[in-house]
């Protein structure tokens, strides 16, 4: 029976013992991800006050439901000091918003993160036994040089199969796994495999992605231009349908001294009413002044229409005038498109940007096959449906874009995220990147060749080193332990029926887990590949990180506090004499001001 005067015990962590804590923390989080057989994880990112309290419902107003890597890593609230650090696993940080419409999708990331907990375990039971973290350091850094030539041994060319696109198909639903909305996984590997063929690897300006409601998923298609969602052809007289369209990209003009600033589009100059160089003393003067820009804009149209323009999109606006203009020779307009999506038009249909629409010639255009404006979701509290402008059939696009129907919400930057993962998996392994091309077995087949060869190469060390070597390879052994558990199968049995068979094999290929019908086969003849880039990133970034929590021998408060240090705070008393002196001297020097 505990009496008062009794204390409790703390546990109090010691580094790198309390960083090693956190990183498993979330990699347990993450851990849950992977396969195909994997689940949804749901954090919360606002907590809601008004609202009452009941068990049933999640007190939250906003939350992320994904199993994707790095949107969990990027939602999970991390407090430790080693958060930013975990993050970086994601890529580089964004600014400002996040859902960037073409940011560039990490893949990997959970299984990175996952190695990087197994690794941190390893290491921490062999630091409790006295090996020192610069020991373990130089034997995961062995580790790592002997996974990576056993991958570019295992490693297969596209090419080399018997059916090259399929196999790209395969990449593609890889990247892809447990993440199947709307059952399309299919149908989007193609998709993504005919995205990488034509833009290699992907970036916000060679692949977007346009989202509706109206529809539904089977729907979703590729669209060999762009669509221009937010926008409509500014003209109830202009034609809503083009074929074989010549089109015109407007940035913007500047217009001589009279106005000394940039309009944009096609309209007028903003000549101001206090300019020195304007005189208008009778109302003739003002006729005359309107005449010069009806002139004007007939000049800038007739010129259009010599060059052989057909469509014009500009990037700020088309006055009322041009616009009856434009409509009376046939010609579509479309204002206001943003930077990116004006971008994107320019490198689908081939067309040079433009500054000075008066100087217009037929090499500046670009080509749609057609050109068409389509109504689609309804508008929010209005009746009348939203318009967009699609640019489709361009030749040898260098921009594409995914069409996807019937998806919002949460449902869509998921399937967002998925179609990226899948077209980037695809133009790594067609090597459009300066990482090695090729493809690697999936389901645990490479994680086993790896560990074995890192057992192999244990036996070459006479020192602790080989403890390390051992550690990295039981970290790999339980990547692949972690699949069969999520698949509902027995961890040990499983990695151990997995090593006879790769064993007994009398092909000499490689023997993984072949999900969701949990059996063991070769993970070539089944599809279940993986990139031999994305799959090295995720060995050299755990290891990278990994070495990097091990060297963290302690924390010190940065924080430089006006008060002077007091005994026992400092760790050197060298420097809290020091923090004395420099407060003495600032005092001095205010003083004599």
């Amino acid at each position: 029976m505990s009496t008062e005067n009794e204390s409790t015990e703390e546990v109090v962590l010691t580094f790198p013992r309390a960083n090693i804590v956190a990183v498993e923390a979330v990699s347990g989080v993450l851990e849950s991800t992977l396969g195909p057989l994997s689940r949804d994880t749901l954090i919360g990112t606002g907590q809601s006050r008004a609202q009452k309290q009941d068990p049933a419902r999640p007190d939250m107003n906003e939350y992320t439901i994904s199993s994707d890597g790095a949107t969990i890593l990027e939602e999970l609230p991390i407090e430790h000091p080693m958060g930013p650090v975990i993050r970086r696993l994601a890529g580089s940080e964004r600014p400002g918003e996040t859902a960037v419409v073409g940011e560039a999708i990490p893949d990997g990331v959970a299984s990175t993160v996952v190695l990087l907990g197994a690794l941190l375990q390893e290491a921490e039971a062999l630091l409790e036994l006295g090996v020192h973290p610069t020991t373990v350091e130089e034997g995961y850094q062995a580790g790592l040089e002997c996974a990576r030539r056993t991958m570019r041994s295992v490693a297969r060319p596209v090419e080399s199969f018997a059916d090259p696109a399929a196999t790209k198909e395969a990449v593609a639903r890889s990247a892809m796994t447990g993440n199947d909305v709307g059952n399309a996984r299919e149908t989007w590997a193609k998709l993504a495999v005919e995205a990488a063929e034509r833009v290699g690897m992907p970036d916000e300006e060679t692949l977007a992605v346009r989202q509706l409601r109206s529809g539904s998923i089977a729907d979703s298609r590729l669209v060999r231009g762009t669509v221009l969602d937010r926008n409509e052809i500014c003209s109830d007289l202009m034609p809503t349908r083009k074929e074989d369209a010549s089109v015109l990209v407007l940035t913007g003009f500047k217009r001589g001294k009279a106005n000394d600033g940039k309009t944009g589009g096609l309209q007028d100059p903003d000549i101001q009413r206090d300019d020195e160089r304007i005189r208008i003393d009778s109302p003739d003067d003002v006729e005359a002044f309107d005449d010069v820009f009806v002139r004007w804009r007939e000049e800038v149209v007739a010129g259009l229409v010599d060059a052989g323009v057909d469509v014009v999109v500009t990037r700020v606006g088309i006055s009322d005038e041009y616009q009856e203009l434009l409509a009376e020779r046939g010609i579509i307009g479309v204002r206001g498109v943003n930077r990116l999506k004006l971008t994107q038009l320019a490198r689908a249909t081939g067309a040079t940007p433009v500054v000075d629409p008066t100087d217009v010639t037929a090499s500046d255009l670009g080509h749609a096959g057609l050109v068409e404006q389509r109504t689609i979701d309804r508008r929010k509290g209005r009746r009348k449906r939203r318009r967009m402008v699609v640019f489709d059939e361009c030749d040898d696009p260098e921009s594409v874009t995914f069409l996807l129907r019937g998806v919002h919400g949460q449902v869509a930057e998921q399937a967002t995220t998925e179609l990226r993962k899948a077209t980037a998996a695809v133009a790594v392994a067609n090597g459009e990147t300066i990482a090695p091309p090729g493809v690697l077995p999936g389901g645990g087949a490479t994680e086993l060749e790896v560990a074995t060869a890192i057992r192999e190469r244990a036996l070459a060390e006479h020192d602790r080193r080989q403890l390390a070597l051992y550690a990295f390879a039981d970290a790999t052994d339980r990547f692949v332990s972690t699949l069969a558990r999520n698949a509902g199968m027995d961890p040990m049995q499983t990695v151990a029926n997995l090593r006879e068979a790769t064993e007994h094999a009398e092909d000499d290929a490689q023997r993984g887990l072949i999900l969701p019908e949990k059996t063991i086969g070769d993970p070539y003849a089944f599809g279940v590949l993986d990139p031999v880039a994305t799959r090295l990133e995720c060995y050299v970034s755990a290891v990278e990180v990994a070495i990097r929590i091990l060297r963290v021998d302690d924390t010190l408060d940065a924080t430089f506090s006006k008060e002077p240090t007091k005994p026992g705070d400092a760790i050197y008393d060298e420097h809290a004499e020091k923090h004395q002196d420099y407060l003495e001297e600032k005092d001095d020097t205010i003083w004599h001001q």
